[in-house]
C-alpha cells in the first residue's frame, strides 16, 4: 500500500481516480484546492501525487515549500481537450497519461512511479563486497536482499487488477530521460551512447538477443542518477571523496530501479557493472571476464561520449578520446570493444595502385 495525494478541484473528474486507487489498496488523500497542494504534500508526505487538473502550469506555479529529499513523482491525468506541454522540473519527476485509457494502464503507471520513489528513498544502499560479487545467478548478494525487501514492500497485497507491462517500460524511459536532462552531459547523451554501443556490438558480432539487451541498457544506463543531487551532477572539476562515494552508488540504484520496473536480468547486470574495469579498479572491484561483455561495451561507449560531450569537464577532440581509449585498452577498457569502436570511427585507409585506376 502506498500513500497517494490526489489533486483536483473537479469532483466528477477526481472521484473515479480516487475510487480506483483505493480499490487497488492505496491510501488516498484528496486536495481540492490546487494552489495549496504543496502544503498538503508536505503534511502527508505521499509516495505519489496524481493531478487531475486541466492546467498543469497553474499547479506547477503554485507557491509553497517543497518537501526535502526526493519528492514524490507527479502524474498528470489529462483529457484530450486539456492543454499540456511537456513539463520538466529538475527536482521532481513528472509523468503524464491522457484519456481515454484502460484503468489497468493508470494503475500500472502509478505503481511504476511508486516503485521508483520507494527504491530511491531506500537508505544505505550498500556497495558490493568481494564476498557478494555476482556469480551469474539472478538474485545474489546485495540485490538478492534488495529483491526480498522490495517484494515485502510492494507485494504485501494481492492486486485486484492485472497490470500490463508497457507502462513500466514507459516509466523507466521517462525516468532515464529525466536523469539525462539533469546530468552534466550535452543533451542526447543516452542516444549517442546507444549509437556507439550499436557500432561496437556489430564489430564484435554479438548475438541478437545480447545486442538488444545492450542497447536497452545503453538507453537507460544512467537511470540511477535520479538519486544523485543535481548540484553534484553539475559540479565542475573533480569530486571530493564523499561526493565520489555517493556518485558510485548510481549503478546500484539504476540496477535496483530496473529490477523494480523490468524483467530483463541482462539489462540489470549491464547497468550494474558499467563502471567496472578489466584490471579491477572500477566502482565495485570486478575484473576481467567476470564483468559482462555488455557492461564492457557500455563502459567504452559512455567514456568516449563523456570525454567529447561533457558540459562540466574540459572536452577533448574525438581523435584524442580514441587515443585515450587505446592507451587504456586491456586495463582500463575492454580491448576488443576499444578496437571495434576505433575500426568504425577511424577506418583504416586502403591504398589503391594507380595502375588499377581507369581513365
Amino acid at each position: 500500500m502506498a500513500k497517494i495525494l490526489l489533486v483536483g478541484p473537479n469532483r466528477e473528474r477526481a472521484s473515479g481516480i480516487r475510487s480506483l486507487m483505493k480499490e487497488d489498496g492505496h491510501e488516498v488523500a484528496w486536495a481540492r484546492i490546487v494552489e495549496g497542494w504543496l502544503d498538503a504534500e508536505r503534511e502527508i508526505l505521499p509516495d505519489l501525487v496524481i493531478a487531475a487538473v486541466s492546467e498543469c502550469d497553474r499547479m506547477l506555479e503554485a507557491g509553497g515549500r517543497k518537501p526535502r529529499g526526493f519528492p514524490a513523482p507527479l502524474l498528470f491525468v489529462q483529457n484530450e481537450a486539456d492543454l499540456f506541454q511537456e513539463q520538466f522540473e529538475p527536482d521532481r519527476l513528472i509523468d503524464q497519461i491522457t484519456s481515454p485509457f484502460m484503468r489497468e494502464e493508470l494503475l500500472a503507471r502509478a505503481d511504476a512511479l511508486i516503485r521508483v520513489r520507494k527504491v530511491i528513498r531506500r537508505s544505505g544502499v550498500e556497495q558490493l563486497s568481494e564476498a557478494e560479487e555476482d556469480d551469474g545467478s539472478e538474485r545474489t548478494g546485495t540485490f538478492k536482499r534488495l529483491g526480498r525487501q522490495l517484494t515485502a514492500v510492494l507485494g504485501s497485497r494481492v492486486p485486484r487488477y492485472t497490470k500490463p507491462l508497457g507502462p513500466y517500460a514507459e516509466v523507466a524511459a521517462r525516468v532515464a530521460d529525466w536523469a539525462d536532462r539533469r546530468d552534466g552531459m550535452e543533451p542526447g547523451h543516452a542516444e549517442r551512447v546507444t549509437m556507439f554501443c550499436n557500432m561496437i556490438a556489430e564489430g564484435l558480432r554479438l548475438p541478437r538477443d545480447q545486442a538488444n539487451s545492450l542497447l536497452r541498457a545503453a538507453m537507460l544506463h544512467d537511470i540511477g542518477k535520479v538519486g544523485i543531487p543535481m548540484e553534484l551532477l553539475k559540479k565542475e572539476g573533480p569530486l571530493e571523496e564523499d561526493q565520489m562515494r555517493l556518485m558510485r552508488t548510481h549503478p546500484q540504484k539504476g540496477a535496483a530501479l530496473m529490477r523494480a520496473l523490468d524483467r530483463d536480468e541482462e539489462v540489470v547486470r549491464t547497468i550494474l557493472y558499467h563502471h567496472e574495469r578489466p584490471d579491477g579498479t572500477g566502482y565495485y572491484g570486478k575484473s576481467g571476464r567476470s564483468v559482462p561483455v555488455t557492461s564492457r561495451v557500455l563502459a567504452v561507449a559512455e567514456n568516449y561520449d563523456a570525454m567529447t560531450r561533457s558540459q562540466v569537464r574540459a572536452q577533448i577532440s574525438p581523435e584524442d578520446a580514441l587515443e585515450y581509449l587505446k592507451q587504456g585498452r586491456g586495463h582500463m577498457f575492454d580491448a576488443d570493444s576499444v578496437d571495434a569502436l576505433s575500426d568504425v570511427l577511424q577506418p583504416r585507409r586502403t591504398c589503391i595502385p594507380l595502375s588499377s585506376v581507369g581513365y
